[in-house]
């Protein structure tokens, strides 16, 4: 016998249910709304903002706080090591200061080459790295662990929904959204479809997060019902029960039974 809790909670499951089904075949009014994005948005479509995040593919770019080697090889004693700096930039003597963060070791070799041309002849570059800093993701909604996650290198969504505890299953993994406030001039906001990388229909949602990212799993409409579920039980219901208790007792017979 099931108990009123789960008796509620199956009635509401079926009507969101019908009202889903009911929903899918008419069309929709709410443009604004986020949920009313086409379904064949492509993987990261910017919803907010422009520009286009960047998938799992390519070469890892230098972020702040990374330590580098820079080597000349026509001359082994000018090379050095350096941290890339708060405003993104190596210092390299005779070169000067040099944007480092978002170019890959290759494109800042031949930067620093152009840099010191005027003083050394042929000069060649090579450079490595030899730490890469940690950088701060925001897993936040419907996971097991939600917070800041420091991620190393290159950290994609799985990943970083992965290092938060996986998707609880009242989360919507069909539309986790990521919201990008670093490197842009206003706040972007792209959906990805966990569930394609998950079934390995589609890699390229699987997009490389930028530090501070924050990605956002929402509630899916079995966790909306069960929230409902437990706001009336916890709230709504005992101040029902309290009132029609009181109105038992003041509407009781002579032989103290409820004569209405």
């Amino acid at each position: 016998m099931l108990s009123m809790r789960a008796r509620l909670l199956v009635v509401f499951l079926v009507a969101a249910l019908i009202a889903c089904v009911q929903g899918c075949g008419a069309p929709r009014s709410d443009v604004g709304a986020p949920d009313a994005a086409p379904s064949s948005m492509s993987a990261g479509s910017p919803l907010v903002g422009v520009g286009a995040p960047t998938t799992v593919a390519g070469a890892y770019r230098l972020r702040i706080g990374d330590e580098i080697v820079v080597r000349f090889l026509t001359d082994e004693s000018l090379g050095f090591s350096t941290p890339v700096t708060p405003s993104g930039t190596v210092s390299v003597p005779l070169g000067g200061d040099i944007v480092a963060l978002g170019r890959t070791t290759a494109e800042l070799s031949e930067a620093v080459e152009e840099s010191v041309g005027e003083y050394l002849l042929d000069p060649a570059v090579t450079i490595v790295i030899t730490s890469v800093a940690a950088q701060p993701i925001f897993v936040i909604g419907e996971v097991k662990r939600p917070g800041r996650i420091e991620a190393t290198g290159e950290m994609t969504v799985t990943r970083a929904v992965a290092a938060a505890g996986g998707i609880l299953s009242t989360g919507r993994a069909s539309s986790v959204m990521i919201v990008r406030t670093s490197g842009v001039q206003e706040p972007v906001a792209f959906r990805v479809d966990v569930t394609k990388v998950l079934s390995g229909r589609d890699f390229s949602e699987d997009i490389v997060l930028a530090p501070n990212d924050i990605v956002y799993v929402p509630k899916s409409v079995i966790g909306k019902v069960n929230e409902f579920v437990d706001l009336f039980f916890d709230n709504i219901a005992p101040a029902q029960l309290f009132y029609l208790r009181g109105y038992d007792m003041t509407h009781l017979g002579s032989d103290g039974r409820a004569w209405y």
